[in-house]
C-alpha cells in the first residue's frame, strides 16, 4: 500500500515539474523592431516565412543561442527571430488621434531614439547648423534584401560568424 502512494506522489511531482518547464518555455514576448522577418531556420539568410511588426505579441517555443523560435498568437507565423528583436516588456504605441490604431514609420523611429514629437526639432534648433538630421532620416529609410546582403558578404570575403 505504501508503494502505491509513493508512486502517486512521484507521478504528481513529475507532472508538476513538467508544467513548470512548459510554462517557463512558453512566455510571451513582443517584437521590438519596426519590421521583423521570421525565418525558417535560425539563420539571417534562411528563407523568410512571415513578417511581424513592432509590438506584435508572440509565444516563445524555444531558444537556440541568439535565436528564438516563436509562434504568433494568431498562429499565422511560426519560425525563428533573432533574440535581439524581442522583448519581454509589453510595447504600447501612443498615438495622437483616437481614430489611429498604429504608428507610422516616423513615430516608430522617434520612439526607437527615445524621443518625442517635438524633441527632435528642439535639438535641431539648439544644435550647430552643421548637423544634418535630414541625412540621418534618409539613411534610416535604406534597406537591403537578403540576396543583396549575401552578395555583399561574399564580394567582401566577410566572415558570416553564425549558423548560415
Amino acid at each position: 500500500m505504501k508503494s502505491f502512494y509513493k508512486r502517486i506522489i512521484i507521478a504528481l511531482l513529475f507532472v508538476g515539474t513538467l508544467e513548470l518547464v512548459f510554462a517557463a518555455g512558453n512566455k510571451n514576448q513582443y517584437v521590438s523592431v519596426q519590421a521583423a522577418q521570421v525565418k525558417a531556420k535560425p539563420s539571417q539568410f534562411a528563407k523568410t516565412v512571415a513578417a511581424l511588426k513592432y509590438g506584435d505579441e508572440v509565444s516563445v517555443v524555444s531558444v537556440d543561442k541568439a535565436w528564438t523560435k516563436i509562434k504568433s498568437l494568431d498562429g499565422k507565423a511560426e519560425g525563428w527571430l533573432p533574440a535581439s528583436s524581442l522583448t519581454t516588456k509589453k510595447l504600447i504605441v501612443k498615438v495622437k488621434s483616437e481614430k489611429k490604431t498604429s504608428a507610422n514609420a516616423t513615430e516608430l523611429a522617434l520612439a526607437g531614439k527615445g524621443w518625442s514629437d517635438g524633441y527632435e526639432s528642439d535639438i535641431a534648433k539648439s544644435s550647430p547648423k552643421d548637423y544634418n538630421y535630414k541625412a540621418v532620416d534618409t539613411v534610416e529609410t535604406f534597406a537591403s534584401n537578403d540576396m543583396d546582403t549575401i552578395d555583399f558578404i561574399k564580394e567582401g570575403e566577410l566572415f558570416l560568424g553564425g549558423q548560415e
